[in-house]
């Protein structure tokens, strides 16, 4: 090739790619100004008013954490009680299929919304700190004593950053549990101080506002989302999108999900290896979320798990796979006398 073909190419380089840049670049601002336009109003406020027919609510300093109780039927005979963790960016709601199937057959189960998420308080640099772990318990102490619920233990179950948080909770409340069932968990690590103080920046926080809301306001962003976690097609299709988007479009989600990186309490693998209580652990074969390696690290980790891999499921498999999943997580606390 000679001297002139080759400097023409190079030009013709250039501008295709300059054309290519410039036509992402609209296109990203078109897709967000889309976003902004038609994006839903605010649901609620996380403190006012009851989004759901059972929702209640507990107040600790400047924190309200919401949460459910639902109780079997009339006539059904309560057999143990379970406390239900949700993950990263999820509500009460993510355990519908699962209290659905457990409380017809005589389990109660108490869901809170984990601070930051749901209809509970927004972490900001007003709100001064109270660790998850203690909120939470202290919820299920008010549950225990309001004489609506059996005496004895807890079943523990947490999915994703869920299961992080109960292993926290296992490790320092052991007494106040029989078990723990782990669905697809994950831990929060202990981020190095600069990082802590760059996600807190208020412009940071800005930015997140300003993505979460507009974001998780669409119907088919959602739905994509959904079909990440579950890789299930026809769940995602059909999925009610006010169950996940709801709660995520409650102002300051993005802020406080900043402040939940810098302020949550590590889950630390050596730690973990201290409970010795029945541990159930599930993954889903085809979670995008929780690689290999991170897979095989937790399992160490613990003590003797009961191990179940669910093979056509994803990260969320206690959604679309709620049946199969309860029929084991049944068949465990029956082996394990529960």
């Amino acid at each position: 090739m000679n001297k002139n073909n080759l400097a023409k190419l190079g030009a013709f380089a250039v501008l295709g790619g300059t054309a290519t840049a410039s036509a992402a670049g609209a296109a990203g601002v078109h897709c967000w100004k889309w976003l902004q336009e038609t994006a839903r109003e605010t649901v609620i406020q996380p403190i006012d008013g009851t989004p759901y027919e059972n929702s209640q609510y507990y107040k600790e300093g400047d924190y309200t954490i919401h949460y459910q109780v639902d109780f079997p039927a009339a006539g059904v005979p309560v057999v143990g009680k379970m406390f239900m963790i949700h993950g990263f960016s999820c509500n009460t709601r993510f355990w519908d299929e699962m209290v659905e199937i457990l409380t017809k057959k005589g389990y109660v189960c108490f869901r809170p919304d984990v601070p930051d998420c749901g209809f509970s308080t927004r972490e900001t640099k007003d709100v001064a700190p109270i660790p998850r772990e203690q909120l939470l318990m202290h919820v299920l102490d008010l549950i225990d004593n309001s004489g609506k619920v059996p005496a004895g233990k807890w079943i523990l179950m947490g999915h994703s950053m869920g299961g992080g948080i109960a292993m926290n909770l296992a490790n320092e409340y052991k007494d106040r549990f029989s078990c723990v069932l782990l669905y697809a968990p994950m831990v929060a690590v202990n981020a190095p101080n600069f990082v802590k103080n760059f996600v807190t920046l208020e412009p940071v926080c800005n930015l997140m506002d300003k993505i979460f809301g507009p974001a998780c306001s669409h119907d088919p962003v959602v739905k994509a989302v959904i079909m990440l976690m579950t890789v299930d097609v026809r769940y995602s299709v059909l999925f009610d999108t006010k169950k996940f988007a709801d709660g995520l479009t409650v102002p300051k989600t993005g802020t406080a999900m900043c402040y939940m990186m810098a302020r949550a309490k590590p889950t630390l693998y050596e730690d973990m290896g201290k409970v010795d209580l029945p541990i159930k652990l599930f993954w889903g074969k085809m979670d995008l979320f929780n690689m290999p390696s991170v897979v095989k690290k937790f399992q160490a980790s613990l003590k003797n798990p009961d191990v179940t891999v669910v093979p056509i499921a994803g990260h969320c498999l206690v959604q679309n796979c709620a049946g199969e999943v309860c029929e084991e997580t049944l068949a465990f606390l029956k082996r394990n006398n529960i």
